[in-house]
């Protein structure tokens, strides 16, 4: 019913063998406790590096058995849709090969099935309901850290479902990554260009993201976990803390979740719901609040948007809600939530710096007016809203297009200069071709998305409105009226 650890890494090791041009198998810095390797697989199809990645994790939850499956089935299904040119099919919702390959020659995708291999081999030989990994807590007769409690974001601040006693299932450790399996983890955020994070887990139907420990706003940036105490094992000695998100930020966690559970309720009609970590509990030290915390307790770093899944329903027992007896629809359902992750991290502006300008300046400058400018603004992050929106089928044409991909890089290139050279303003030029690109763009990306059209269209009045006008002028118009704005 449920593959062993070794059938797993098997998987892993014979798509990285018989497919060395789409898979890579790496074997990550530390084994676990009791020695076993632990792998990821990477796919990648294409020319180009330097890409964005996708980071998906499974099995953290020793009795969480479904999800690393799902994991290396999603995996094969990605492999066999790539090279055969055939869509990928999870019950009512299809991605054509155009968008499997469109994600696979945007992205990195990076694929840990399996981060807690101890604990998975003692659920299936020994205790099924176990959680942690294996490790022996000195001075007791308990073993395992809950790996979901050990990252380093608010460590050992016992909120909610957080604890520091040893013989809790929630057990945070004896310090922030104190257990190699969530080091490994660590390591792929520091090593690789990690974008989108997702830990998939068991169980609720839930699509959960920042923040878990507590609840988010967005008016106050001084309430920041940076100025938490950490290691205190207790809650939180600030009565009516709130986490700071940005505006835009918040957004953009609230969309993609959005667009996971309508990729999966399109699979069976499963009604997932999208909601911070705190709205389910209170935790810290999860995965996927560090991926998401790390750029702001070092700027230096990039940001990384994390995600958790929460994949089934409860039922009866807990342990059929775990590893229920036939968990093929609900592995459908992870794998359609996962993909629409992954298509949601792909950019038509990266996918055009990388491959066709061959760097990254101009599509930075262009990012900083989104990021610093734009998203200070609800007319603002309107605009950001719509972009977002026909981000994936202008991609999708671009990437089959290369003589439009081209007019699409000359036009990005003149955006990026005008951004950042003040005295240069928008001529006649630049609106002829920005019109005729958006126009041949709205004909073939909009063919069978009236949304898509109507997005397009607003773009094309804003450039007529901008000849003889600077670019900074042009953003401030943005940040100032919205897309439906007369």
């Amino acid at each position: 019913m449920y593959r062993t650890v070794a059938q797993i890494d098997s998987v892993i090791s014979q798509l990285a063998t018989s497919f060395p041009q789409l898979c890579t198998r790496t074997q990550l810095p530390e084994p676990s406790l009791q020695g076993r390797p632990v792998f990821a697989l990477r796919l990648r199809g294409g020319p180009g590096g330097n890409r964005r990645g996708v980071l998906m994790v499974g099995g953290t939850h020793a009795r969480e058995l479904m999800n690393p499956d799902a994991l290396v089935e999603l995996a094969v299904d990605l492999v066999t849709s790539y090279l055969n040119g055939t869509p990928v099919v999870y019950g009512g919702r299809t991605w054509t090969a155009l968008d499997v390959k469109l994600v696979l020659e945007s992205l990195d995708v990076w694929i840990v099935p399996c981060v807690n291999p101890d604990g998975r081999h003692r659920v299936m030989t020994v205790d099924n309901m176990w959680r942690g990994n294996l490790r022996d807590n000195p001075g007791t007769p308990c073993d395992g850290v809950d790996l979901n409690r050990n990252a380093d974001f608010v460590w050992g601040v016992t909120e909610g479902q957080t604890s520091c006693s040893p013989c809790s299932e929630v057990f945070v450790g004896s310090g922030a990554f104190s257990e190699p399996e969530t080091r490994n983890v660590k390591h792929l955020l520091d090593t690789r260009h990690i974008h989108s994070f997702v830990d998939v887990h068991s169980f609720s139907e839930l699509v959960l993201y920042p923040w878990g420990h507590a609840h988010s706003q967005t008016d106050d940036p001084a309430q920041r976990f940076t100025g938490l105490p950490t290691g205190t094992c207790a809650p939180l000695a600030v009565p009516g803390y709130r986490e700071y998100i940005t505006p835009r930020d918040l957004l953009r966690f609230s969309t993609v979740a959005g667009r996971v559970v309508e990729a999966i309720a399109a699979v069976r009609g499963r009604a997932y719901t999208p909601q911070t970590g705190r709205a389910l509990y209170a935790t810290t030290g999860t995965q996927s609040d560090y991926a998401y915390s790390r750029h702001i307790a070092q700027p230096a770093l990039h940001k990384t948007y994390g995600f958790t899944i929460e994949t089934g329903p409860r039922v009866e027992t807990l342990e059929d809600s775990f590893h229920p007896r036939d968990p093929t629809l609900i592995k459908r359902d992870a794998k359609a939530g996962v993909l629409a992750l992954a298509q949601q991290s792909v950019c038509a502006f990266d996918l055009i710096g990388v491959r066709l300008l061959g760097r990254q300046t101009e599509v930075d400058a262009l990012r900083r007016v989104r990021d610093e400018q734009l998203a200070t603004t609800e007319p603002g992050r309107e605009w950001i809203t719509l972009i977002e929106r026909v981000e994936l089928p202008v991609a999708a044409v671009l990437l089959e297009d290369e003589r439009l991909a081209g007019r699409a890089a000359a036009l990005i290139e003149r955006a990026g200069k005008l951004v950042e050279d003040e005295k240069l303003v928008v001529t006649d030029e630049d609106v002829a071709l920005g019109l005729a690109l958006v126009g041949e763009l709205a004909e073939r990306a909009g063919a069978k998305d009236e949304q898509v059209r109507a997005d397009l269209k607003a773009v094309g009045v804003v450039l007529e409105r901008a000849r003889g006008v600077p670019a900074d002028a042009v953003v401030r118009e943005l940040m100032g009226r919205g897309p439906g704005a007369e």
